[in-house]
């Protein structure tokens, strides 16, 4: 969030450093084209180089920096990112309490991440057909969640998984 919020400022500082270049770069070109008119060409090109000089080091940056970014990004983590591929193959091989315990370590170490908890859901749902600990799993992560929108998408998804349970009246969910 506040790598966006830099870049906002960055190219608005750009903006207005361009725009205080465009007046007296604008001022060179109308001079340029008014020489070039009256037929003083020795004099108007020296004006035309003057005006693109002027305006050349914003707009080189304000034109580099995005294509930059593609090669050497500005934005970076601060810590290695969770890996959710040791879990997913330890269920995909049927270990599923010990998938359930990987995803339980990435959730403790990355509070705020969205997947472990879905994934656990999706985990007590279709492998071990148990509704009550997806649900715990579901109250808890609604409760360390500090986004409105990743409460809202684990709920969403909490609800699509649910749906994979037989729709038996009074299985316990929500």
């Amino acid at each position: 969030m506040k790598n966006s919020q830099k870049s906002v400022s960055r190219y608005g500082d750009l903006f207005i450093r361009l725009l205080k270049r465009l007046i007296p770069a604008a001022a060179c070109f109308l001079a340029g084209f008014y020489l070039l008119h009256t037929a003083f060409f020795i004099f108007a090109f020296p004006l035309f180089l003057a005006g693109a000089i002027i305006l050349a080091a914003p707009l080189a940056t304000l034109l580099a920096e995005p294509t930059g970014n593609l090669f050497w990004p500005s934005a970076y983590y601060d810590r290695p990112q969770p890996q959710y591929s040791i879990p997913q193959s330890k269920r995909a091989r049927g270990l599923y309490e010990e998938a359930m315990a990987g995803f339980e370590e990435i959730a403790e170490e990355y509070p705020q991440e969205t997947q472990p908890y879905v994934e656990m859901i999706d985990l007590a749902i279709v492998d071990f057909h148990d509704p009550e600990r997806a649900k715990a799993v579901f109250h808890r992560g609604i409760s360390i969640l500090e986004k409105d929108e990743d409460r809202e998408t684990l709920a969403r998804m909490y609800g699509a998984i649910k749906t994979r349970l037989d729709s038996r009246p009074g299985n316990g969910l929500m």
